[in-house]
């Protein structure tokens, strides 16, 4: 599956719409290879395209034009975020189906702001964020940009739930996706109720992860990861001066409303957690919960008192 190209060759016939505010909707037929192997290929494409029929007439209906289709994917543009978001939960209620091979699931990417079109195609930042968006969505999942979330009517921006803070392509700060509770919209539903975003950000501004290393105290909150631990000082957070450590060693990052270590190391790291059994991590990442040290490079009973304590605080009074 292609993403979309950002290139402007100045070749089109049509003429340019530069800047033009728009919400771009990649929609996307999520497993289906293995939908192939488990049904067959005729059931499988018969599935398939039946779901991509739906959602590019889905996509009409709601004031929306589809751009094109991209393998088992369908790009569509709406000259307003309410309407990507309707057609979006249309599509996850009448799409996302059960078969006798299993689930046929869809995930949905949405952003919006300013675009090109071009002799029918569509250009720009935004095409780039939606496309990233809907890649990092599993099935059944609608993921919306922080720009097309802050856009939206007061209603729909009560169905976003905060869902990751990722660095879209590109991109380098962070930015805050959402997710669509499309369930939430269907009167037949009665699903848990979705905590507001104000008060989700509020909670996300809360977090902390508390360490202790040398002598230092340190305390992390979701901004000001990715926290780079390691023996190089030019592009390290935490300095750890020790021949068995890497030059960028291991990562403290934020996500889904936990604090997680991703090692990237030659030797590894090692993670004891309360009462549980001493962990290795190489090349791996692992949540940090409660309290516990992390060890550099060599096992916690080897390394003593060279080592991180930890203790996520969660919420703080």
């Amino acid at each position: 599956m292609s993403s979309p190209s950002n290139r402007d060759d100045g070749m089109g016939s049509a003429p340019k719409q530069n800047n033009q505010l728009r919400a771009i909707m990649f929609a996307d037929v999520s497993g289906s290879s293995a939908l192939y192997k488990r049904v067959g290929n005729q059931r499988a494409k018969a599935l398939i395209d039946d779901a991509i029929s739906r959602m590019k007439a889905l996509t009409e209906t709601h004031c929306g034009t589809v751009v094109k289709t991209i393998g088992d994917e369908v790009m569509a543009r709406f000259d307003s975020p309410q309407s990507a978001c309707e057609t979006a939960i249309a599509i996850q209620q009448q799409c996302s189906l059960g078969t006798e091979g299993g689930t046929l699931a869809i995930r949905i990417g949405l952003g919006y702001g300013p675009t090109l079109l071009d002799a029918g195609d569509v250009f720009g930042d935004t095409v780039n964020d939606a496309a990233f968006v809907s890649h990092i969505a599993q099935g059944t999942q609608t993921l919306l940009t922080q720009g097309l979330t802050e856009a939206l009517p007061g209603h729909y921006r009560n169905l976003c739930q905060e869902f990751d803070r990722v660095e879209l392509k590109g991109a380098s700060e962070k930015s805050t996706l959402y997710r669509l509770e499309w369930e939430s919209s269907n009167g037949l539903h009665h699903p848990t109720t979705v905590m507001s975003i104000r008060d989700i950000t509020q909670l996300h501004q809360l977090q902390r992860l508390r360490m202790a290393w040398g002598g230092q105290s340190i305390t992390l909150t979701p901004d000001n990861t990715p926290y780079r631990i390691g023996r190089d000082r030019r592009v390290v957070d935490l300095h750890i001066d020790s021949t068995v450590a890497s030059r960028e060693h291991c990562d403290i990052v934020f996500r889904r409303g936990k604090f997680v270590l991703v090692d990237h190391s030659t030797n590894g790291t090692y993670v004891s957690m309360s009462d549980q059994k001493e962990l290795y991590l190489r090349r791996e990442e692992l949540p940090l919960v409660e309290d516990g040290i992390i060890s550099i490079g060599k096992t916690c009973n080897e390394a003593q008192q060279q080592v991180i304590a930890f203790s996520c605080d969660g919420v703080l009074p």
